[in-house]
C-alpha cells in the first residue's frame, strides 16, 4: 500500500476507487481486524487507506465488530476523532453516529475540545494563563466539527445532558460541552416525549437557556412549544415539581423564575394552579425574584391578581411598598391597605401607581387613597391624578374654589368622575365667578362636563356653541353627559340655521340623534348622503330622509347601518327594484360591521317586496328577515343552509303572537333529521340563536354546546333557567364538577350569571362570588341592564336568612365600601340599614343609588334621605336617586324639589325603570308648577311615555311648535281621549309636511291611535304603506268602521301582513266585520265569520265626505242580544283586547 501510495498521483481515479474498494474487502475479510495490534483504531485505518480515501461514519461502523465497538473507538483520541468527523460527506446516515457516542467514553472530553485533548503542545508562557486560554481557543476553532455535523450529533448527546443531576456537570453541559450545539435544537428534541425524564437541574437550566440565550429565527419551533413542554413537565407531579425544601440544590423559593423563567408569558390561571397546589404556594409567593417575574403586563390579568390574591390570603399585611410595578394594578389587593398608609406613603404609591397602572381604573382603591390626604390643595390634584375621583363630596366642598379653577386641566382629564362629584365642582367654580359662555370655557371643563347644568348650556349662545361642536374632544366628553344636555346643545347648534342641510352639516356626528325628526325633510337635492352616512341616527331619524336616497347617485354597500335602518315600504316607495334589492342586500350580517337594527314591521316589508325573487343564498339577507320565509321559499336541499343562517337571528325582534319559535323548531326538526328528544352538538351548532326559544326539555337534553349559545340570548324565561342549571350541575359541561367551581368558572358563563338562582350560587364561597361581582355589576350596569333583572340578581345572591344582632356587624358602610362594585353584597337589608349612617349616604348618594337595585334597600335609603333633609330633598340630591326613585312613595315626592329641567330628566330616565301612573303624575305636575317651567319640546321628549299619566287639560298646553321639535314620543299606553289631544297637536304641529304623504305620516304615526276615521281614510288614498302595528295601534271604533279598500289603500305594500297577524284580537275583529266576497278580493285567504246577511238593512251606510275607494258594503244592523248588552257596554276597548267573551252568546259581529 505505501507503494501504491506514492505513486497515487499518477493513478486514474477509477484505479483509486478500485484500490479503495480492494482494501475495505481485506478490512471486512472474515478474520477481521487481523492486522489491527492495537493503539489508535483510526490512525489503524490511516495507515491502511493512505491518500486513497478514507470511510464515511457508516462504513467505518461496519468495520467494527459488533463485540469490539466500545473497546475500539475507545482507542481514538478526541482530536482523532475530530479529525475524522471533518472530512467532506462523512455522515450518510444520522444514526450511525450516535452508535459513536453511545460507545464513547471520552464524549464530554470531546465535546469540551480542551487543549490537552489536541495534538498541539500548549504552554503557560511570562505572559500568563490568558496566553494559554488564546492560543487554546484558536486550535479550537480549527479542529471543532462543521454544523452539519453538529446537527447530526447533537441529539446522540442530548439525553447525556439532560440526564446530568449535579449543577457543575449541568453547567458543563450547557455552558461548555454544547454550547456550540445548542442552537441546532429542534421541536422534537425539546418535546415532553425527549425531556420528561430530565433532571430538575438540567431542566431548570434548560428554562433558563431557551428563555435568555436561544434564537428563534430559523428553528422550526417558538416560545409557545417551549411554554407547551414545561407545563407538560411541571404538571406531571400534584405538588410543585423539584422543589424539596431538605435538598440545597433543589429548595430555591424562586421556583417560578427556575423552572418557568420568561416563559411566565404564556401561564394561564389553570396553570399555575396546576403547578402549584394551595397548600404549597405560600412557600413561594413572597420571593422576591418571584414577584419581579409577575411584574410584567404580558402575563395574563387573571394570574397576576389571583397571584396577589393568594399573596394577601397568607400574608395580610404585605407591605405595598415591596410590591414590584405592575402588581400594584391588582384590584385583588385588600382596599384597606391602601387605606392605612400614611400621607408620605400614600404618595409615593400613587406615583407608582401613575407609572405602572395609568390605564386601569380602581374606584375602591383611589378612595382609599384619597381618604388619606387631609388638606386638598392644586399639587394634591396633581398627585392624585385619576385617583382624585376617590375624593368625598365633602372633601370636594372643601376645597377653595380659586383652587378647583386652577386645577381645570387635571381634573378635566379625569375620567371617573360621579355625576354629583362633577356636579359639585361646576357648581363650587360657578359660585365663584368661573362663567360657562363660551366654546373655550366649555371646553376647559373637559371630562366635568358631566356635571354642567342644562341652564348654563343654554346660557351660551348659538355662534359659540357651534363653535364649541368643532372641537372633538369637547363633543366626545358631550356624550358622557346626561342627555338633557346633550340635547340644549344640539338645540343652540340648531338655531344658528335650521334649514336640513345646514343642521346635517353643523351637528357633530355622533350627536345627531337629538335632532327632531322634523328637521330632517329635505327638499329635492339638498340631502348630502356622504355627510349623512357619517352620523348617528335612530330609526326615526333615518326614516325621515332614507326617501332622497331614490333621487341620490350612491353605492348602497357603503351606506351605514345607521342609515339603513330608515328602510319602510313607505321610503322605498319611489325607487327601482333592483335599488330595492341593493339596499335589502346591503342590511345583510357583514364581519366587522354593526347589525342593522330592523323592526319587525321592516322586516315583513322587505320579505313582501322580494318574495317572488328569492335565491337560495340566504346569507344575502338580513337574518332576522329570514324568521319570515315560509317553507315553500326554501328548497329542501338547501334547509340546512337556511336554518344555518336563520341560526344569527334575533327571534325576539317576532311578536309573540306568531310563534314564530317553535314553529321554525318544528321545521328545523324535520330539515335536520332530529327524531328523538335530544339535540346533538351539530344540531345546537346549527340552530344557532334558535335555542332561545326552546323549552326546558330541549336545553335539558341538548349537547352541553347550549350553554354557549344562551349566552347570546336577550332574555331567558325561568324554565329555560332551571334547564340551563340542570346541565350545569350534571357536571358533564365544559365547567366542569360542582366541587371544581370557581371564579373562572362564572366568568367563563359570560352573561348567564345574571339569570343564576341560589341553586347555583350556594355552590361559591362569598369571596370567589365577590370577587366575581367587583367586574361583573360594572359591566352589567354599563350595558344598561333592566332594573329588574338585576333585582331579581340580587335577590338571588342576598342571604335566605337575615343575621340579628344589636348593631351593625357587617362593617360600618363607608366612601371605600361604596367604591367597591359590588356593593351592597355582603350587607343583608338588616345590616345595610344599621351600617348606613347618614352623613355617608348624603356623602355618597349618587354612588349608592347607582348600586342598589333592592326594593328594600331603596326604601332604606328613602327613609334615611328624609331625615337628611326634613325640610325637603333639594333638586340636586333628587337628581342623584336613579332607580331608588321607583320606590319612592306619593308623600316622598310631595317633599322634593323639582324646579329644574335636570332634576324631571333625571327622574324620568326609562332605564332606571317605569313609573306607576300616579307617582308620575305628581312629579311632572310638581315640575310643571315652578315658575317658568311649561312642557316644551324637551320636557317632552324627557317625559315621553310618562305624558299618559297627565290629564287631558294639561295635554292641551302642549304647543304645535313645542311637539315639532320634539323627537317621536311613545304614547301607545294613553287613554283614547289623551291619544285624541295628542293627535290634534300633532296634526297641527306636522300640517305643513302634508304635501309629501311618507313625510307626514312618518311624523304623526305615533299619535294616529287619537286619530277619527276621516283622517285615516284620507291616509288611505295616499299611498303610505301603514305598518300593521300603527294599523292595530288605531282606535278600535276607527278600525271596525275602515272597508276592505279603506285599509287596502292604507297597508299597500304591508297588507299581507294582515294574513300574518290573523290571529291578532285586533285584525281578527277587523276581518270578522267584512264580508267574505269583499275579503277574497284581498288574496291573502283572509276568513270571516261573519254571516252573509239574510235580512234587509234599515240603512246603507255611506263613506264619510272625499272617500271614493271605499266598498259600499257595511256590517248590518242587529240588535245585540240582552244576555251580551249589559257586558258589552261596560267594557272599553282595553278590556275588549283581554276579555274572553263566550263566543256562543256574544258574537264580535253582534257585538259591531
Amino acid at each position: 500500500m505505501n507503494v501504491l501510495d506514492t505513486i497515487q498521483t499518477t493513478l486514474s481515479n477509477n484505479t483509486k476507487t478500485e484500490v479503495y474498494r480492494n482494501i475495505l474487502i481485506f478490512l471486512q475479510d472474515s478474520t477481521p481486524l487481523k492486522c489491527y495490534s492495537g493503539g489508535s483504531f483510526y490512525l489503524f485505518l490511516q495507515n491502511f487507506f493512505l491518500s486513497f480515501g478514507f470511510p464515511d461514519v457508516a462504513t467505518f461502523i461496519s468495520l467494527l465488530p459488533p463485540k469490539r465497538e466500545s473497546e475500539l473507538l475507545n482507542t481514538i483520541s478526541t482530536s482523532e476523532l475530530s479529525q475524522f468527523l471533518n472530512q467532506p460527506d462523512v455522515v450518510s446516515n444520522n444514526t450511525d453516529i450516535c452508535i459513536i457516542f453511545s460507545n464513547y467514553n471520552n464524549t464530554p472530553s470531546f465535546l469540551e475540545n480542551v487543549c490537552s485533548h489536541l495534538n498541539f503542545k500548549c504552554e503557560v508562557t511570562s505572559m500568563g494563563e490568558s496566553v494559554l486560554l488564546t492560543v487554546c481557543i484558536s486550535v479550537h476553532l480549527q479542529e471543532d466539527v462543521p454544523d452539519d455535523v453538529r446537527r447530526i450529533i447533537l441529539p446522540c448527546v442530548w439525553p447525556l445532558a439532560l440526564s446530568s443531576n449535579r449543577r457543575s456537570e449541568v453547567d458543563l453541559w450547557f455552558n461548555v460541552r454544547l454550547r456550540s450545539y445548542l442552537r441546532f435544537l429542534t421541536k422534537d428534541l425539546i418535546s415532553f416525549n425527549k425531556v420528561q425524564n430530565s433532571s430538575c437541574l438540567a431542566f431548570q437550566k434548560l428554562v433558563s437557556f431557551m428563555g435568555k440565550n436561544f434564537t428563534y429565527t430559523g428553528s422550526d419551533f417558538g416560545q409557545p412549544d417551549v411554554y407547551a413542554v414545561i407545563r407538560s413537565y411541571l404538571g406531571a407531579e400534584s405538588a410543585a415539581r423539584c422543589y424539596n425544601p431538605t435538598d440545597p440544590d433543589l429548595n430555591s423559593t424562586s421556583w417560578f423564575v427556575n423552572y418557568i423563567s420568561t416563559f411566565v408569558i404564556f401561564i394561564t390561571l389553570d396553570d399555575f394552579k396546576g403547578f402549584v397546589n394551595i397548600s404549597q404556594v405560600n412557600v413561594f409567593l413572597e420571593d422576591k425574584a418571584n414577584l419581579e417575574l409577575f411584574n410584567n403586563a404580558a402575563i395574563p390579568q387573571d394570574v397576576t391578581d389571583y397571584y396577589i390574591l393568594q399573596l394577601y390570603e397568607f400574608y395580610p399585611s404585605f407591605g405595598l411598598i415591596m410590591l414590584p410595578g405592575s402588581l400594584l394594578c391588582s384590584p385583588d389587593i385588600p382596599s384597606s391597605l391602601f387605606a392605612s398608609l400614611n400621607e408620605a406613603d400614600t404618595m409615593a404609591i400613587l406615583d407608582k401607581l401613575k407609572r405602572f397602572c395609568n390605564s386601569t381604573e380602581n374606584p375602591e382603591r383611589s378612595a382609599a387613597l384619597a381618604s388619606n390626604i387631609k388638606v386638598i390643595t392644586a399639587q394634591t390634584f396633581a398627585d392624585l391624578g385619576s385617583a382624585s375621583s376617590g375624593l368625598t363630596n365633602s372633601q370636594i366642598l372643601s376645597v377653595p374654589p380659586e383652587v378647583l379653577v386652577s386645577s381645570l386641566s387635571i381634573l378635566g382629564s379625569v375620567n371617573t368622575w360621579g355625576q354629583d362629584q362633577a356636579s359639585n365642582i361646576i357648581h363650587s367654580i360657578i359660585s365663584s365667578g368661573f362663567q360657562i359662555n363660551s366654546s373655550a370655557s366649555l371646553a376647559s371643563l373637559g371630562t366635568l362636563i358631566i356635571g354642567v347644568p342644562s341652564k348654563s348650556i343654554n346660557s351660551i349662545s348659538a355662534s359659540e356653541a357651534l363653535r364649541a361642536s368643532k372641537n372633538p374632544m369637547l363633543v366626545s366628553n358631550m356624550l358622557e353627559a346626561p342627555k338633557v344636555v346633550q340635547e340644549i346643545f344640539v338645540k343652540k347648534i340648531i338655531s344658528v340655521d335650521s334649514s336640513p342641510a345646514k343642521v346635517v352639516q353643523n351637528v357633530p356626528d355622533a350627536l345627531a340623534t337629538e335632532i327632531p325628526p322634523s328637521l330632517l325633510v329635505f327638499s329635492e337635492g339638498t340631502a348630502n348622503i356622504t355627510v349623512i352616512n357619517k352620523k348617528t341616527w335612530t330609526a326615526d331619524q333615518s326614516t325621515m330622509f332614507f326617501p332622497t336616497l331614490a333621487e341620490a347617485d350612491f353605492d348602497t354597500e357603503q351606506l351605514s347601518p345607521f342609515v339603513l335602518q330608515g328602510f319602510t315600504c313607505g321610503t322605498v316607495k319611489k325607487m327601482t327594484k333592483p335599488k330595492i334589492s341593493q339596499l335589502i342586500h346591503a342590511c345583510r350580517p357583514r364581519k366587522g360591521r354593526a347589525k342593522v337594527e330592523l323592526k319587525e314591521p321592516q322586516l315583513t316589508c322587505m320579505y313582501n317586496l322580494i318574495r317572488g325573487d328569492l335565491s337560495q343564498n340566504f346569507t344575502d339577507y338580513p337574518s332576522d328577515m329570514l324568521l319570515y320565509l315560509d317553507s315553500e321559499n326554501v328548497q329542501k336541499a338547501n334547509c340546512r343552509s337556511y336554518f344555518s343562517a336563520l341560526g344569527a337571528t334575533d327571534f325576539s325582534v317576532a311578536s309573540s303572537i306568531l310563534n314564530k319559535g317553535p314553529k321554525k323548531f318544528r321545521e328545523a326538526r324535520d330539515c335536520l333529521g332530529i327524531s328523538g328528544v335530544s339535540l346533538s352538538r351539530d344540531n345546537v351548532e346549527v340552530l344557532g340563536n334558535m335555542v332561545c326559544t326552546l323549552d326546558r326539555s330541549d336545553i335539558e337534553n341538548s349537547d352541553p354546546l347550549i350553554l354557549e349559545k344562551l349566552k347570546a340570548c336577550k332574555d331567558l324565561s325561568a324554565s329555560q333557567v332551571a334547564a340551563m342549571e340542570t346541565l350545569l350541575l350534571s357536571g358533564k359541561t365544559q365547567y366542569g364538577a360542582v366541587n371544581s367551581w370557581d371564579q373562572q368558572t362564572l366568568q367563563g358563563l359570560g352573561t348567564l350569571p345574571l339569570y343564576l338562582t341560589r341553586n347555583i350560587w350556594t355552590h361559591f364561597t362569598a369571596t370567589t362570588t365577590k370577587r366575581f361581582l367587583k367586574g361583573f355589576m360594572p359591566e352589567l350596569r354599563k350595558q344598561k341592564t333592566e332594573k329588574k333583572k338585576l333585582k331579581t340578581l340580587f335577590s338571588e345572591l342576598a342571604p335566605t336568612v337575615a343575621k340579628r344582632g344589636a348593631g351593625c356587624s357587617e362593617g360600618n358602610i363607608t366612601q371605600v365600601t361604596v367604591s367597591d362594585p359590588s356593593f351592597p353584597f355582603g350587607y343583608n337589608q338588616l345590616q345595610f340599614e344599621l351600617c348606613l349612617d347618614v352623613p355617608i349616604l348624603k356623602d355618597n348618594l349618587h354612588s349608592i343609588c347607582q348600586k342598589v337595585d333592592d326594593d328594600g334597600y331603596q326604601r332604606i335609603i328613602l327613609n334615611k334621605l328624609n331625615q337628611a333633609f326634613p325640610s325637603g330633598v333639594p333638586d340636586q340630591e333628587v337628581q342623584m336617586l336613579a332607580s331608588v326613585s321607583r320606590s319612592a312613595t306619593l308623600d316622598d315626592i310631595s317633599k322634593w324639589n323639582i324646579t329644574e329641567l335636570d332634576t324631571l330628566a333625571a327622574l324620568m330616565k326609562p332605564e332606571d325603570g317605569t313609573w306607576e301612573t300616579a307617582q308620575s303624575k305628581a312629579i311632572i305636575t310638581k315640575y310643571l308648577k315652578a315658575s317658568g317651567n311649561s312642557l316644551d319640546s324637551s320636557e317632552l321628549n324627557i317625559i315621553d311615555s310618562n305624558l299618559c299619566s297627565l290629564d287631558t287639560s294639561t295635554l292641551q298646553t302642549i304647543t304645535a311648535d313645542s311637539m315639532r321639535n320634539t323627537k317621536h314620543l311613545d304614547v301607545a299606553s294613553c287613554s283614547t281621549e289623551q291619544k285624541r289631544v295628542l293627535y290634534e297637536i300633532s296634526n297641527t304641529s306636522f300640517s305643513v309636511h302634508r304635501d309629501n304623504p311618507i313625510n307626514y305620516y312618518n311624523l304623526v304615526k305615533g299619535y294616529l291611535g287619537g286619530a277619527p276615521r276621516a283622517d285615516i281614510a284620507a291616509l288611505s288614498r295616499q299611498n303610505i304603506s301603514m305598518d300593521v302595528d300603527t294599523f292595530r295601534s288605531l282606535d278600535i271604533n276607527v278600525i271596525t268602521n275602515l272597508t276592505v279598500a279603506n285599509v287596502q289603500g292604507l297597508m299597500g305594500e304591508n297588507l299581507r301582513d294582515l294574513k300574518l297577524f290573523e290571529n291578532d284580537t285586533v285584525v281578527q275583529i277587523w276581518v270578522n266585520l267584512q264580508l267574505q266576497s269583499d275579503l277574497d278580493t284581498l288574496g291573502l285567504g283572509l276568513i270571516t265569520t261573519r254571516a252573509d246577511p239574510t235580512v234587509p238593512t234599515a240603512t246603507n251606510s255611506t263613506e264619510p265626505q272625499g272617500n271614493t275607494n271605499g266598498s259600499n258594503t257595511t256590517p248590518a244592523t242587529t240588535a245585540i242580544p240582552s244576555q251580551c248588552e249589559h257586558t258589552l257596554l261596560s267594557l272599553n276597548h282595553f278590556q275588549i283586547f283581554s276579555s274572553s267573551l263566550n263566543q256562543e252568546h256574544c258574537k264580535w259581529t253582534v257585538f259591531v
